[in-house]
């Protein structure tokens, strides 16, 4: 039987269907803030602050990005929904997966909510020696991994466009006529809101007619080797 709505409740924070039928995460701050989360791809669909409208445009989000072909996003699961504590409502999820050439990574989104703000975190695991410890723990099995898979999983994990992605919805003309390039922070006076980032620290800007595109990346290619991690997050404030 199919979960029913509202069947997950971490006090201010539930899950339910969304109108695709995919899960949907609705965290409620007390003081007015709402937003939606799709657990496919762990895509923040609605965002509105305490005392202001709809901050994403029609078919917006804040999500992961530089993921495809590694991480699809039927992969991601919850993995903990938080009532409010010190001010914050979050839900966390976690995804597990392989790259074509058999790679094994580990990821997870992180999704903060407050009064007059909303945050994005990923994190990215290069799992080879995680696999190398179950395969220990389980060497009594009957059949031993193949060669090539010992192999695989030692291999780099590149993720050259992994980061973060938004879009928010422009409360007058663009002020940015073209691609543009930050780092740290920047204040989009036409969105209303403030972006700082921690980790994924360069930003990448790009208008659209009502809206305001923007990427999150490393501040430099990268490239993990097993059990090595890359993790960033931004975090939007209304202004």
């Amino acid at each position: 039987m199919p979960p029913q709505p509202e069947t997950l409740l971490a006090g201010n924070v539930a899950v339910s269907l969304g109108p695709d039928g995919a899960p949907m995460a609705t965290l409620s701050h007390p003081e007015g803030a709402t937003c939606q989360v799709s657990l496919p791809g762990c895509r923040v669909i609605s965002w509105k602050s305490s005392a202001g409208p709809e901050r994403l445009p029609e078919g917006g989000a804040l999500m992961p990005c530089g993921l495809e072909g590694t991480i699809s996003p039927s992969d991601w699961t919850i993995e903990s929904l938080v009532g409010l504590t010190d001010g914050f409502l979050s839900f966390s999820a976690f995804a597990e997966a392989r790259t074509p050439e058999g790679v094994p990574v580990c990821a997870r989104a992180l999704v903060q909510l407050w009064r007059d703000g909303i945050s994005l975190g990923l994190e990215v695991s290069h799992a080879g020696f995680d696999d190398m410890e179950c395969e220990e723990d389980g060497a009594l099995q009957e059949e031993a991994p193949e060669p090539s898979a010992k192999r695989s999983r030692m291999l780099p994990l590149k993720l050259p466009d992994a980061g973060l992605h938004g879009l928010l919805r422009c409360q007058g003309p663009p002020v940015i006529s073209q691609e543009t390039t930050a780092v740290g922070s920047v204040n989009l006076e036409q969105a209303g809101a403030q972006v700082a980032t921690t980790g994924f620290s360069v930003l990448k800007l790009l208008p659209g007619p009502e809206s305001l595109q923007f990427r999150a990346l490393a501040p430099a290619e990268v490239v993990l080797r097993p059990g090595e991690t890359v993790s960033g997050s931004f975090q939007v404030t209304a202004s």
